[in-house]
């Protein structure tokens, strides 16, 4: 019996159903058979339970069978693909001259602010007169050096001609040095006479040397020609003081004359010992005195090799202290890093100050690629890769309206940050397929800053486990001892 006959009968009977209910009434006092057989169950009511127990059936194998997409789901905003270029200044100034304002469209390369230069300009010519006085002090040790490698085994005229040459070599050097600004005469003058006056302290010390060396030598010569008068004197007096010896002895001359030669040879004996100890001293005061002319000469070349050693440091420092002021003059005048718009202007004052690393403005490049930051959580992670496909979401424009975007995962993050809401997220970068929306006809532009939802298909599930997971997952919990 079909429902619809079931029906019919009712409707038919319908003018009967309060005789029906009184019937069940009075067969409520009858023995269950005979109540049964007065007043039957309406069978309205055992297809109803049917209908029932057919749809749960339909409904659980539609929950087996059937599958969902799982998506992950990430907030963000629209960028430009190389990002928004902050303009900072490299250290504090005065603003000078602004090229820009709020929201006018810059090229790359374009001026849009420039510093005050002359703090750095005042640096700069410090540092150039500086460089310019080790210059010259070098070229003085230089022409130095270059003496004393010609002043061995001179006279005082080769030594003069090599002064005056050297003072010519001087010259031509400084004039070939590469100079910011080329020496005055009067600094030239000056250390020619500072080269001159420096070679004549160690000529003046050298001389003294060289003069107590000659008066050893005259000394020498004449302790030698008293030692060789000795010489010849002494085989006389010898002789002599035999023949009186002898003489003596015959009782031919008196005693005194005899004692007076002995006195004689003793005396001319200990002349001559004094003379050859003093030819001794006077030699080894020659090989003193040279040792003394080879330290001055070294000591010399020591200490100006020094001094040039250390000129030379100083003026690589200054070389490299010279290019960081002028590398920072150069940046004194900011340009665009990037064609595009500028925004969050923070200078509008002529003559303001402006702090190192100080936010003066936004550029936000003009490009044909845009691109979506979204943040996704830490649960999602695991199943999101570089390449996958995704549906972006923009708020501006409601999604059942006007449709999503598609966009394609250009990176993830390798490591998460710390939001103080969500906890740990991590950075999700996609490219856009197109930078525009259809909105009422009209294509427009979508631009950076507006809010973004990014969705990501991750994986399917049944219907069915979304209902058994929360009980699978209270039974394992519930199962488990602390």
């Amino acid at each position: 019996m079909s429902a619809l006959v079931v029906f019919k009968d009712a409707w038919a009977n319908r003018d009967k159903l309060g005789e029906s209910n009184k019937t069940r009434e009075l067969a409520a006092f009858l023995p269950a058979a005979l109540e049964v057989q007065e007043a039957p169950p309406n069978p309205l009511l055992r297809w109803l339970s049917r209908t029932l127990l057919l749809l749960i059936v339909i409904a659980l194998t539609w929950s087996y069978f059937g599958h969902i997409n799982i998506v992950a789901s990430a907030e963000g905003k629209i960028i430009p693909s190389s990002r928004v270029k902050q303009i900072q200044p490299l250290e504090k100034g005065m603003v000078k001259t602004l090229f820009v304002k709020e929201g006018q469209l810059v090229e790359k390369g374009q001026p849009l602010i420039a510093l005050d230069a002359t703090l750095n300009q005042a640096d700069t010519n410090s540092l150039v007169s500086e460089q310019q006085r080790t210059q010259l002090r070098l070229a003085v040790n230089q022409g130095f050096l270059t003496l004393l490698h010609g002043s061995t085994n001179t006279s005082s005229s080769q030594k003069l001609s090599d002064f005056n040459s050297a003072k010519q070599t001087l010259t031509q050097q400084i004039q070939k040095m590469s100079w910011q600004t080329p020496p005055s005469n009067t600094d030239l003058q000056l250390h020619q006479n500072l080269l001159l006056q420096q070679w004549l302290q160690y000529e003046s010390q050298l001389r003294s040397l060289h003069s107590a060396l000659a008066q050893n030598s005259a000394e020498q010569a004449t302790v030698k020609e008293v030692i060789t008068k000795l010489e010849l004197i002494l085989p006389v007096v010898n002789k002599r003081l035999r023949l009186l010896k002898k003489m003596f002895r015959e009782k031919l001359v008196a005693e005194t004359e005899y004692l007076q030669s002995l006195q004689e040879q003793i005396q001319i004996k200990q002349d001559f010992a004094a003379e050859k100890q003093r030819l001794k001293q006077l030699q080894e005061m020659v090989t003193d005195i040279t040792q003394q002319i080879n330290l001055h000469n070294a000591q010399s070349a020591s200490a100006v090799l020094m001094e040039i050693t250390e000129q030379n440091r100083q003026l690589a420092g200054l070389t490299e202290e010279l290019i960081k002021v002028r590398d920072s003059r150069a940046k004194q005048v900011i340009y665009a890093p990037v064609a595009g718009r500028v925004q969050e202007l923070m200078v509008n004052t002529i003559g303001g100050i402006v702090t190192e690393a100080q936010q003066l403005m936004l550029i936000v490049p003009i490009e044909q690629t845009l691109e979506a930051e979204v943040f996704l959580e830490n649960k999602d992670i695991g199943f999101v890769f570089n390449g996958m496909s995704a549906e972006v979401k923009v708020h501006t424009f409601p999604f059942t309206k006007y449709g999503v975007i598609d966009a394609v995962i250009s990176n993830v993050s390798t490591d998460a940050t710390i939001d103080e809401k969500k906890g740990l997220i991590y950075r999700m970068q996609l490219k856009l397929a197109v930078n525009q929306i259809q909105v009422n006809n009209k294509m427009v532009n979508l631009v950076p800053g507006m809010s973004v939802t990014a969705e990501v298909q991750i994986g399917e599930r049944r219907i069915i486990e979304f209902f058994l997971a929360p009980l699978l997952k209270g039974k394992q919990e519930a199962l488990r001892e602390r």
